[in-house]
């Protein structure tokens, strides 16, 4: 849905842009704009974010968040700042990794 405002961004130049600096290894200023201590060697990611870089609907999440799920492979707790989650980047991307670690192993059982 495209904004009238001048000063609007899409979500998907969002993406994009955070998906391209992530690929490229660049840094995320963006702590700072939130109110999110800096990071060194990493970057805060929202719900949106997260949603992106891991492939999983913001309501699944969410629901995951509440129930502590998945079983298998909790999902990161969130740091919280004014009624918004945000996680370090390296949370998420280690927490992908163990997903698909255990989704391999799903497949190879007999």
């Amino acid at each position: 849905m495209k904004s009238s405002r001048p000063d609007s961004v899409e979500l998907a130049a969002h993406a994009a842009a955070l998906a391209e600096t992530v690929r490229t290894g660049s840094s995320v200023p963006m702590g700072r704009l939130y109110g999110l201590p800096e990071l060194r060697d990493d970057y805060w990611v929202d719900m949106a974010g997260a949603a992106d870089l891991t492939g999983v609907r913001p309501k699944t999440i969410t629901s995951w968040l509440s129930r502590g799920g998945p079983i298998r492979n909790p999902f990161p707790a969130p740091h919280r700042l004014l009624y918004r989650l945000y996680w370090r980047g390296t949370e998420i991307a280690s927490w992908q990794a163990r997903e698909q670690g255990l989704s391999q192993r799903a497949k190879t059982r007999p």
